[in-house]
């Protein structure tokens, strides 16, 4: 019964559609993060069945009705991040306004926490949407929408791995779970799941002939979010829940980038 509220509290918490279970209990918070890669999943299934079904009317043309790739291209950027009520985005912007202030920690630290959006932010935002429009215009109808799904499975399950590991910040709402002992079995749990997701993933783009992309895309995906989650834990003082979301952003960006890099070659 824990690993079915637990898997709901995921959900509820990470993602915007109706949550079938509502419940939630304080003490298993580890293993609602263990289940990240399971909200991926879902939201990649959505993501993934979009993508497919515009490229099915693209391809099928029914009295001369198409999908324009620049339109295409929009709802695809948006529904991922709709899917998740744009809370990664928001703790993307929350991080860079903190850390490009170049203050003092003190000073960054309460920057994360102010409800009000700076110049930082904004103009992140406006680099980060631009780049990955023009990455969808060119490979929605060129990559095999399966991998479209591993996306946001991958990032889901390096940031939750990364909360559940990494000291937090005082203000964290994960710092009265940081210390539970036996947090290494959702650990596990975390790259299992993420496994019985990608691997099967993995199986298809290799029948589709897309297998050395979609490997690439998942180191890529790995070494930034490594890095970005790297980085912002040292300008910050800490682990949190907007580091996760700065990670999963950075993540699903390299991840679209490799993709149009391959599907132009």
């Amino acid at each position: 019964m824990k690993f079915i509220t637990a898997f709901f509290m995921a959900w509820g918490n990470f993602i915007t559609l109706p949550c079938p279970y509502k419940k939630w209990d304080g003490g298993l918070k580890n293993m609602m993060l263990a289940f990240l890669p399971l909200t991926g999943a879902v939201i990649g299934s959505i993501w993934g069945l979009v993508i497919w079904s515009m490229r099915s009317i693209d391809a099928a043309q029914p009295q001369g009705l198409a999908v324009p790739s620049p339109l295409a291209a929009v709802l695809a950027v948006f529904l991922l991040f709709a899917l998740c009520g744009f809370m990664h985005l928001d703790g993307f912007m929350d991080c860079n306004d903190a850390i490009l202030s170049r203050r003092p920690m003190e000073d960054k630290q309460r920057i994360l926490k102010d409800s009000t959006v700076g110049a930082f932010a904004v103009v992140t935002l406006m680099f980060l949407l631009l780049t990955w429009y023009a990455c969808m215009s060119v490979c929605w109808d060129k990559v095999p929408c399966v991998t479209f799904f591993m996306i946001p499975v991958l990032s889901r399950s390096l940031s939750g791995a990364a909360v559940m590991r990494h000291r937090p910040l005082g203000t964290s709402q994960y710092r009265e779970d940081y210390r539970q002992p036996g947090k290494w079995k959702w650990h596990v749990m975390n790259g299992v799941l993420c496994a019985i997701c990608v691997l099967p993933a993995l199986a298809l783009a290799y029948r589709q002939s897309f297998l050395r992309p979609a490997i690439l895309m998942i180191v890529e995906m790995a070494v930034t979010a490594g890095i970005a989650g790297r980085y912002a834990r040292r300008q910050l003082g800490g682990m949190s829940g907007d580091i996760a979301g700065y990670m999963i952003c950075w993540s699903e960006f390299a991840g679209i980038v490799t993709l149009t890099v391959t599907a132009g070659n």
